[in-house]
């Protein structure tokens, strides 16, 4: 896809991510979670799925209690992206990058507060709590996204991969 292709691309999940917001539907937070590894089972699908199934089923369950509704809890849940060899502020050590994803969530602004503390703005701590309960999980960050920057957000995290 083309440069350009993409930044339109781009520009039109953002105007249509931030009329949502505007319309005080969603809240759209930016989420990073770094894994560990913890065998030698590494691959890149293996961590969109911890992240898919796992990590992401913390923020279902948060949010809403019935099993049932979960699968519509999350109103966008797909738009994420791993990295290995790109730098992360929450990189361990040294010359290793760590496998991290980077995800925008767009949160029904009715039910942030299951998940996000405004007063502090930070993640709800049982929320944090449970997402470090999996093995796998090293590190999570979970910040709102203001004043229209999720264009901002969504180049950071794709970072020139296809959009």
């Amino acid at each position: 896809m083309a440069n350009y292709q993409r930044e339109r691309l781009i520009q039109a999940y953002c105007d249509w991510l931030n009329s949502k917001q505007e319309a005080n539907e969603w809240t759209l937070l930016a989420f990073t979670v770094v894994f560990k590894p913890v065998d030698v089972n590494n691959s890149k699908s293996r961590w969109e799925d911890e992240y898919s199934n796992r990590v992401l089923n913390k923020f279902r369950k948060a949010l809403e209690r019935n099993p049932k509704n979960w699968p519509k809890a999350i109103p966008l849940d797909k738009l994420f992206y791993f990295e290995r060899f790109e730098t992360s502020k929450l990189r361990i050590s040294g010359s290793r990058s760590p496998f991290h994803i980077h995800s925008l969530l767009p949160i029904p602004t009715s039910q942030l507060h299951r998940i996000f503390s405004t007063e502090t703005e930070s993640i709800n701590k049982s929320l944090e709590k449970d997402l470090y309960s999996i093995d796998v999980v090293q590190n999570v960050l979970l910040e709102k996204i203001t004043d229209k920057n999720s264009d901002i957000w969504l180049r950071y995290m794709s970072k020139g991969k296809e959009f």
